[in-house]
């Protein structure tokens, strides 16, 4: 087997444990996936990348959805070293493209995940409303509809704040540079005192602020300016910098509008009589507090709340009459009645076609030769032994002779079906069939 045969038959069996992990879900009929693995070539400086496309068949009435998208990409991404997820296409029967890249917007600059979170983010405002006005008004007797505004740009700032001058005490020194300089009647004196002691101690802190003017300083050894010498130090000191660095987050909430309507109240005067009536100013200040906090009013941000009061519109259904044999009670009765009756009239029919071909039977005389018949007798006579004569009928006897034919025949039909239930098969078959009983 050539090298290219064996990366022929590794590919085909990669595509084909593809195929049948993307079948195993339940909206997936059917699925095949093809695979570009291009070859790998160290001496290249651009190598190309392996990208794969997925053809589904989805079962009658199923879809995807994004989570079951992205999982059949993550899948085929994941099987295949260096496969960037964005390679992989997902198209189902009708050549439609199920799959858009992760970044792709549509025309509205907003793409189908930000959509759905508006919708639920709406969804949520709307269910909160219902839920705190619903005990109040009724079930049926307030409707909310929210807007919401949401920021989904990704917004990126730094800056650098500088304090002012601070004491040198809670300051750090960044340099230092001391500079001395001696006249003519210095050079003349020689120095004086113990070598490497007071002479070689460092200068003392500085008590002058930053922003002051600089101050004279005296030499280390006591000496001051008689002698035309200078003394300079520069100190140069930290700058207090803070560098700040935000990072905005997407899908905040940058306006919400809510309207509420409520129905009409229904007012029962002393006689007894209803009637619908608007409420009150007082009655609508409070729900639309409540409103307000429900959602979240916020005056900074720009955001609205509109509760009114008006009377719902009752719709009248104009229900056409069933016939009787078309109404669902008569149906569901019949359908209660019909498994017994069914079964009650199935074992008659089996019990008429069992009997009744037993008793014709029965009925037909044997026709048996005079001569055979006296053959028959003698062998019996002689075969059996001498028994005493019987006193008088037995009483199985005495009570077989009192039935009727009918019980009789019936006695008869019973053992034939325990003896040869084959034949009472058969009989009920043909009986079944509309044959006439051989």
């Amino acid at each position: 087997m050539t090298q290219f045969q064996e990366r022929l038959t590794f590919q085909r069996g990669l595509e084909g444990e593809l195929t049948r992990s993307i079948q195993a879900l339940n909206s997936v009929q059917s699925a095949r996936v093809h695979l570009a693995l291009p070859n790998q070539n160290g001496f290249f400086r651009d190598q190309q990348k392996p990208s794969a496309s997925v053809l589904v068949s989805l079962n009658a009435g199923r879809t995807l959805d994004r989570a079951q998208l992205a999982g059949i990409i993550h899948l085929v991404s994941s099987s295949v070293p260096e496969m960037d997820p964005k390679a992989v296409s997902v198209l189902d029967d009708t050549g439609k493209l199920l799959s858009t890249p992760v970044d792709a917007v549509g025309g509205l600059g907003v793409d189908a995940q930000q959509l759905q979170y508006v919708q639920q983010i709406e969804q949520l405002y709307s269910s909160r409303i219902l839920d705190i006005l619903e005990p109040v008004v009724g079930r049926q007797n307030v409707r909310a509809q929210v807007t919401a505004e949401l920021d989904f740009s990704q917004t990126e700032s730094t800056s650098e704040l500088f304090k002012p001058n601070q004491t040198p005490d809670s300051t750090s020194i960044r340099s230092q540079q001391l500079l001395e300089t001696g006249g003519s009647t210095a050079a003349a004196t020689p120095p004086t005192g113990v070598p490497g002691a007071t002479t070689n101690q460092p200068p003392g802190p500085t008590t002058a602020a930053i922003n002051g003017a600089p101050q004279a300083m005296t030499a280390a050894g006591g000496a001051t300016g008689a002698n035309g010498g200078r003394r300079e130090s520069v100190i140069n000191y930290e700058v207090d910098k803070t560098v700040r660095v935000v990072r905005g987050s997407t899908g905040m909430v940058k306006r919400i509008s809510a309207a509420v309507i409520i129905n009409h109240q229904t007012v029962t005067d002393a006689k007894g009589k209803t009637s619908t009536a608007a409420m009150s100013d007082a009655q609508m200040e409070k729900l639309t507090a409540l409103v307000r906090e429900t959602v979240g009013f916020s005056k900074d941000r720009g955001d609205s709340v509109n509760v009114v009061t008006a009377p719902f519109t009752k719709e009248t259904v104009n229900v056409t009459p069933l016939p009787l044999w078309q109404q669902p009670e008569l149906l569901d009765l019949a359908r209660s009645f019909a498994w017994p009756l069914g079964t009650l009239l199935f074992g008659t029919l089996v019990l008429m076609g069992a009997v009744r071909p037993a008793l014709k039977v029965m009925a037909q005389p044997v026709s048996v030769p005079e001569g055979g018949r006296a053959g028959q007798l003698d062998a019996i006579e002689a075969d059996e032994p001498e028994r005493p004569l019987l006193a008088g009928p037995t009483v199985a006897s005495s009570q077989a002779s009192e039935l009727s034919p009918s019980d009789l025949a019936l006695d008869e039909a019973r053992k034939l079906t325990r003896d040869n239930p084959a034949a009472v098969a058969n009989i009920v078959k043909t009986w079944i069939n509309g044959e006439a009983p051989a």
